[in-house]
């Protein structure tokens, strides 16, 4: 059949249909959403543990300042200060996992595979490597899922062709780790107490000193 105006079918330019997961790809995204949950909890556990250990620390601080006693208070806040640094790593790290952990969850066609996980596996990697020396253990099961992911984006790579530029993947994945810094930085200040003005004073002083006398 002839088309006026040199109108084609549409049957000579068909859309291409998107590829569903295949099976084995499908088991091995649940077998790395499985481990990412289970990291997500044992990060979650984390912070819960250091917040209570912040809430002491901050009540012993307080009882010291009510007593005068000016230099075990300020032992007290210093520990505050480094405790609250991990706290926020600890939690940074947990949202960021939460938010790789709902790509996964959407993920049902190999096109879908670059798209959501080339960002995902470099935010893993930062995870890993700021957890490497505070839970070395989630660090090193990240590693692993991280290896894992690698290979499903291969093979899904493999399969359809597609390629993801690694500038959008990058820009993508900074976004996601600001975004997770700014949630974490937002649950702090409504979860952990402010310590008193005075000893905050103190504290800033003390680590201005030892500053300068490294320097």
């Amino acid at each position: 059949m002839k088309f006026p105006f040199g109108l084609k079918s549409e049957k000579q330019n068909p859309q291409p249909q998107p590829r569903p997961l295949s099976l084995l790809m499908n088991n091995r995204l649940m077998e790395v959403l499985t481990q990412l949950k289970i990291q997500s909890e044992k990060l979650k556990r984390t912070y819960q543990r250091l917040l209570a250990r912040d809430r002491s620390l901050f009540e012993a601080c307080v009882r010291a300042e009510q007593e005068l006693d000016r230099d075990r208070a300020i032992i007290y806040a210093n520990e505050i200060a480094q405790l609250r640094k991990m706290s926020r790593t600890v939690l940074k790290s947990q949202i960021s996992l939460e938010k790789v952990i709902l790509r996964l969850e959407t993920v049902q066609e190999f096109g879908d595979v670059m798209r959501a996980l080339a960002p995902a596996t470099k935010i893993i990697k930062q995870v890993q490597y700021e957890l490497s020396g505070l839970v070395p253990e989630v660090s090193n099961a990240l590693r692993t899922i991280d290896e894992m992911l690698e290979t499903v984006i291969i093979e899904a790579g493999n399969v359809t062709g597609a390629q993801v530029s690694v500038m959008i993947s990058d820009s993508e994945a900074q976004k996601i780790l600001e975004e997770a810094a700014e949630i974490a930085a937002q649950r702090m200040n409504s979860q952990f107490p402010q310590l008193p003005e005075t000893i905050r004073d103190l504290t800033d002083q003390t680590t201005t000193e030892g500053k300068t006398k490294t320097l």
